[in-house]
């Protein structure tokens, strides 16, 4: 923590003794090693990387688990950026591109386009309800063991998946009980990235299939 420390007070005194127009030039793919982690002085948590004495990498894109998970000290790392140079010598580096083995920066697009989910059959596991009214507005789904399984990136419980279907009303109600056998045709939501602990995939409903009776749904 002291020789954090005593970077960040590098970094300032460069800074003042610099002001912000040091120039701007396009730096890499350079790779080098990390001897160090820099800090952040709002909580303590890995704000960069320095390499060698006075190359410290920063990162503006926000990072699923932050920016500790990027790297390590003496781990080999190539990377690419915007560089700022101070007449103390210290360089600051807005990365564009970094890879640490299989860790990589920018990292993947937080988000995935909604898919078209095929006529799926399963069981109802669970029913879910609106938190404000108390109506039935999904339910837990678990497709068969033949059938088409989602696959989005954050999914755990298994195979298990959200039908949102808006609003039930009473007859779906009815129909829609723990045990029951459908079938889902639909729109797979897209997924986050770095999605909440026990995300599971979501499906918005257009159409259920109860024995042999098509039940469309207007909601979406």
């Amino acid at each position: 923590m002291k020789a954090a420390l005593i970077l960040q007070t590098a970094v300032l005194t460069a800074l003042v003794s610099s002001g912000v127009d040091a120039q701007t030039t396009p730096v890499g793919p350079v790779t080098a090693t990390i001897t160090q982690l820099n800090y952040d002085q709002i909580g303590g948590v890995v704000s960069g990387f320095l390499i060698g004495t006075n190359v410290l990498l920063t990162f503006r894109e926000p990072i699923c688990g932050g920016i500790g998970t990027l790297g390590n000290v003496g781990d080999s790392v190539t990377y690419s950026g915007s560089a700022r140079t101070f007449t103390s010598g210290l360089q600051i580096v807005a990365v564009t591109s970094y890879a640490d083995g299989a860790n990589t920066y920018p990292p993947a697009p937080a988000f995935t386009k909604p898919s078209p989910d095929p006529l799926t059959a399963g069981t109802v596991t669970q029913v879910n309800y609106n938190p404000e009214n108390g109506a039935m507005n999904g339910f837990i789904f678990t497709p068969a063991p033949s059938g088409p399984v989602p696959t989005v990136i954050a999914r755990v419980n298994g195979n298990a998946v959200f039908v949102d279907i808006g609003h039930a009303n009473a007859t779906l109600a009815s129909l829609l009980t723990v045990g029951a056998s459908v079938s889902v045709t639909g729109t797979l939501g897209g997924a986050v990235a770095c999605a909440p602990a026990g995300t599971i995939s979501e499906v918005y409903a257009s159409s259920l299939t109860i024995g042999s009776t098509v039940y469309r749904l207007p909601n979406f």
